[in-house]
């Protein structure tokens, strides 16, 4: 099991580079057998599905990158269990494509092996990302 710092270390590395669009040092954290998805239904589209080779993950994470900015998110909590460690992060998100900016909350899921990032599953508020991509007809009431 690798010490809890190397692990957090890991995780705000890939969020600086997620900040900085740089794809590169992005999938230079990850382990080769790397999987990612975020928790949703299929009306998120791509979004919700997994990606686990080396090409599908670079193309989900360049999609994001081009489309969403989280470069206003801030760790609040960061908690670990061996080798895993769970992500609360909250701040505002920008959907790039319409420019529309609204205050949210993540929970990231990451699962290491041998010092490198194996999963990420990413928890998000789905009717948020569906309201803000315009997949429904009538936004929520504020």
């Amino acid at each position: 099991m690798t010490e809890r710092n190397v692990l957090e270390t890991r995780v705000r590395a890939l969020y600086l580079a997620r900040n900085g669009n740089d794809l590169d040092t992005m999938m230079a954290q990850l382990d080769p057998d790397f999987s990612f998805r975020i928790v949703g239904t299929g009306r998120l589209g791509a979004m919700a599905l997994a990606v686990n080779t080396p090409e599908t993950v670079r193309g989900s994470f360049a999609a994001l990158v081009e489309n969403w900015d989280l470069s206003e998110m801030e760790m609040i909590g960061c908690f670990a269990d061996g080798d895993t460690i769970v992500v609360h992060r909250a701040g505002f998100v920008r959907y790039i494509p319409t420019q529309a900016r609204k205050r949210t909350e993540i929970i990231d899921k990451f699962t290491f092996r041998d010092g490198r990032i194996v999963d990420l599953t990413e928890f998000v508020d789905t009717l948020f990302v569906a309201e803000t991509m315009g997949l429904l007809n009538e936004p929520a009431v504020a």
